[in-house]
């Protein structure tokens, strides 16, 4: 089989990336993914994903968050689906110094690049917020709701009505040479003039030692029904919120808040990670409603998902052209909060493909281990969400 760009991986960004080079040119594009588009293991395929602007003193991530955002508007026009509902961020003071460091970090870069932002006392918040209990907290306007999977399937939609092609195999060997060409479990030889590698947590297999390499880390996700006042929940009235440990949305897409963990470190095999919630984790996010959001405490769960997310050291992303291969690019490492800037990271892909100078600096962005940025302590980019 022949084509000119082979995508591997038919997640979120793979399919950004489809569309994004599909739309503005007669390439052949084939999109490889092992088990299928909106598949149980796509992490993209998910109820909600948090959008925000807040990433502490980070302008680079907010700024990309402003471009992110005028993607999903377009976006949204030119599929006509509702895919972003604003609700703004809610940050929560609470006891974790590396959490309210993060929080008032945000608050101080959004109000110096003019994105609009909001300091509220006790009192303050619980008047605005009912909902919520803290000595103060920080309200990011721009904050609000992915519908993911319906986001997912739009484009998706949109790649294949440009005549984007999919297959279900998975990838094996990428082979470069005078053929260079792409080798599957399930025999198969796909020749390709670019590739571009999206596979997330399955992405270390792929890559040469040179190259930097993911962790692929297991998240859990809790669905609370709170017993009275659903309403209150609803994107209309209540933010998308983050607490010391823990990150939640309203009930947007399902009638009941999402709660997780920011960030859990248990790496995994992704072909064989325990695709349950465990109960101490469903038990750590009630504990987390009863001091920050006490009508959830004893909501009813009506649903839990486990997402793997592919972590970088750094938790920046990679998105960068082979160092030694052009016709390779790379897009992985979204450490659980890449899910935002999905049109954008298509974009950047997809330039990065047809030889293009890309809209951003991507040097942070670099595939190459040795000039990655090293980690920072408490830079906490929310991963997890």
């Amino acid at each position: 089989m022949k084509t000119d760009v082979c995508i591997l991986g038919g997640g979120i960004m793979g399919l950004a990336t489809a569309y994004n080079i599909c739309k503005s040119t007669n390439s052949k594009v084939l999109v490889l993914d092992r088990y299928g588009v909106g598949n149980d293991f796509c992490s993209s395929n998910d109820v909600n994903r948090v959008f925000r602007c807040s990433y502490g003193s980070d302008e680079l991530y907010t700024k990309m968050t402003v471009s992110s955002l005028d993607l999903w508007t377009m976006l949204e026009r030119k599929s006509g689906q509702k895919l972003l509902i604003p609700t703004g961020l809610i940050l929560l003071q609470g006891q974790n110094s590396n959490s309210n460091g993060f929080n008032e970090a945000s608050f101080k870069t959004l109000s110096r690049m003019g994105l609009g932002a909001d300091r509220l006392d006790k009192e303050e918040l619980e008047s605005r917020f009912p909902q919520f209990r803290a000595p103060e907290g920080f309200f990011d306007h721009h904050g609000g709701l992915l519908l993911a999977s319906k986001a997912l399937h739009t484009f998706h939609s949109l790649a294949e009505s440009h005549g984007v092609r999919f297959a279900k195999a998975t990838a094996r060997k990428v082979v470069s040479s005078d053929r260079p060409h792409v080798t599957t479990e399930e025999g198969q030889t796909i020749e390709f003039r670019k590739l571009v590698v999206t596979t997330g947590p399955w992405t270390n297999s792929l890559l040469e030692d040179r190259l930097a390499r993911i962790t692929p880390t297991r998240q859990q996700l809790v669905y609370f029904r709170p017993l009275n006042r659903l309403d209150l929940f609803r994107p209309e009235k209540c933010p998308v919120f983050f607490t010391d440990e823990h990150y939640g949305l309203p009930a947007g897409g399902i009638d009941a808040v999402k709660v997780s963990p920011k960030e859990l470190s248990e790496a995994v095999d992704p072909d064989r990670a325990n695709r349950s919630v465990d109960d101490e984790q469903i038990s750590s996010c009630r504990e987390a409603c009863k001091r920050f959001v006490p009508a959830l405490a004893d909501g009813e769960v009506v649903r839990t998902k486990v997402c793997l997310y592919d972590m970088t050291e750094n938790s920046d992303f990679v998105i960068d052209r082979d160092p030694e291969d052009s016709k390779i690019v790379y897009g992985y490492g979204f450490s659980g909060h890449g899910f935002k800037f999905a049109p954008l990271i298509g974009q950047l892909l997809a330039q990065l493909t047809l030889d293009e100078d890309p809209s951003f600096n991507l040097e942070r962005f670099t595939a190459k281990r040795s000039k990655r940025r090293k980690p920072v302590l408490g830079a906490h980019l929310g991963k997890g969400e």
